[in-house]
């Protein structure tokens, strides 16, 4: 049986839209992709991370995907593990016939017997039947890619932050994100994916043009929305208060210019519709609602987007909601392509200002480079006075180990580690596992893995991450830690902010209960850097 045919939908309107996992099936008429294969999309995964004082078993994720399309006997999954001078392999064997749109099954594997603080490669080999022919493939059945070993770090500690400080996910597409260029993982492989590296929590962000699909087509909508309301109750069937996950979408929205922008809507208890950069009907792709729209529709239900003032009681005829939201990658490069065909831009500070949206999510890769570029972007944003937050995800499709994206469509496929599941995350401080009180309380830091905490101290009184004080001298605390995974801390720097001047001074060699001469207007905020490659930003404490 052959894939529904799309012969209305222009080639170029999906070039932009390609992250992982890979949806191989898609094609026109009579114009089928180089990577195309009369096979279900089969896929294995692994976490960057497992702490052995969590567990010693090493979660692998298995997937296969459109089976229904092109159905298989699977027979015997093979996992490898290499490690300093040690190998294990175990054989799992299955009797499957599979003819379904979705498979999954995490398999585990003990790995006690390796030394821990080391990276270990891993390999899982397949073995299914198709049509009677037995075919073999190693980590996955995509045409054209180099295949690798999984690299896994086994630690011996968890990762290094205190009690009451938490650790997730704000950007992760799961399986509810699913069109003709990819698709997610669905929510129980994630939640044990997530806390096998140490994870506390995740926001689901799918797209907002793909919840409201037809559960049997990507390009036809459905009004009674059954994948949206789907999402809503697996997200509350995981949910728990060990590991938190909490519904939301990726909204397509328009911004001041007219163009579509993301904003991460967290825990609505409503559908926001938007689909101007779906690419589902050609040359369509004009915003279908702006952020002004957003504002409107909250103010409807008695609610506000801005956050809470930290240390201060919301007042009583405008509680703060339950949701929260997010500028998702808001300066992110925008290929010519993108701009053309999906109308996409970036947000401006006029959409800030607009909508009083205090948090940005600038982070949105491990690419040192591009988080540098970054904190640049934000850096600058702080100079002129705005009051902005940063958040760190990585906008992950289900990958948990590496990403499997389009890179030409119909011609190619390429792998990469950059927008890996939890590898750069958001760390609130607060007294329960809550995201989004948590965030809002203005207490983050984003980090890939080592820790780093500061406050400012006024005749005794402490002012955390998030706080705003009013003098021009202080004394500065901070507190660090890292592990073996990320190596010694070799450098912490801390940042004064002017307004006035509008320059930012670095400071390096500094000690802990130092005193600092700050400005009358402007900000503190600090970074740290490991040996192998840890970063952490903290968000400032802010001086009026």
């Amino acid at each position: 049986m052959e894939p529904n045919i799309f012969s209305l939908t222009p080639f170029f309107s999906f070039i932009p839209l390609v992250f992982s996992y890979a949806e191989i099936h898609y094609h026109f008429r009579y114009l089928f992709p180089k990577y195309y294969r009369k096979l279900p999309e089969i896929i294995s995964d692994v976490p960057i991370r497992v702490i052995k004082s969590h567990s010693s078993k090493l979660p692998v994720l298995i997937i296969i995907k459109d089976s229904y399309l092109f159905p298989i006997d699977l027979k015997k999954i093979r996992i490898i593990i290499f490690g300093k001078g040690e190998k294990i392999s175990k054989d799992f064997s299955f009797d499957t016939h599979l003819n379904q749109k979705y498979f999954s099954k995490i398999l585990t594997i003990d790995i006690n017997d390796f030394k821990p603080n080391q990276i270990l490669d891993v390999a899982v080999d397949f073995t299914i039947f198709r049509n009677s022919k037995e075919m073999n493939f190693r980590n996955d059945n995509y045409a054209g890619l180099y295949t690798k070993n999984y690299r896994c770090y086994y630690s011996e500690e968890p990762l290094p932050y205190p009690e009451n400080w938490f650790a997730g996910e704000p950007h992760y597409h799961s399986i509810y994100t699913s069109d003709q260029v990819e698709f997610g993982a669905d929510l129980a492989s994630t939640k044990i994916m997530a806390k096998s590296i140490g994870l506390s929590w995740l926001f689901i962000t799918d797209h907002s043009y793909d919840l409201d699909d037809c559960e049997n087509s990507f390009l036809k909508n459905d009004p009674l929305l059954p994948k949206w309301k789907k999402m809503l109750e697996d997200a509350q069937k995981n949910d728990s208060k060990e590991f938190r996950i909490l519904p939301g979408e990726e909204v397509s929205i328009g911004n001041s210019k007219k163009k579509n922008v993301h904003l991460l809507a967290i825990n609505l208890k409503e559908f926001f519709e938007g689909k101007g950069d779906s690419a589902e009907v050609w040359f369509k792709n004009k915003p279908q609602k702006f952020l002004t729209d957003i504002v409107k529709w909250n103010k409807e239900k008695g609610e506000s987007i801005y956050p809470a003032p930290r240390n201060s009681q919301p007042a009583t005829r405008n509680p703060q909601p339950d949701s929260l939201f997010i500028a998702a990658h808001p300066n992110e490069k925008i290929s010519f392509l993108q701009k053309l065909t999906l109308r996409r831009g970036n947000w401006h500070i006029d959409d800030f200002l607009q909508i009083g949206i205090k948090f940005l999510q600038i982070i949105n890769n491990s690419n040192m480079q591009s988080i540098e570029d970054s904190i640049h972007y934000w850096k600058m944003l702080l100079l002129d006075g705005h009051k902005f937050f940063i958040i760190a995800g990585n906008d992950a499709h289900g990958n948990f180990n590496i990403m499997r994206q389009i890179k030409i469509p119909f011609i190619k496929l390429f792998s990469s580690v950059e927008q890996v599941f939890g590898k750069f995350h958001t760390v609130f401080n607060y007294k329960r596992n809550d995201p989004i009180k948590g965030i809002k309380s203005g207490k983050i830091i984003v980090s890939n893995g080592p820790f780093l905490d500061f406050w400012l101290e006024i005749n005794g009184k402490k002012y955390p991450i998030g706080s705003t004080i009013h003098t021009n001298k202080a004394k500065i605390f901070y507190e660090t830690k890292s592990t073996p995974e990320f190596g010694e801390i070799k450098k912490i720097k801390l940042f004064i902010g002017d307004y006035s001047k509008k320059e930012e001074k670095q400071i390096l060699n500094f000690q802990n209960a130092c005193e600092l001469e700050i400005p009358e207007n402007g900000y503190v905020r600090m970074s740290l850097s490991t040996s192998k490659m840890g970063k952490v930003y903290t968000n400032p404490v802010w001086i009026r």
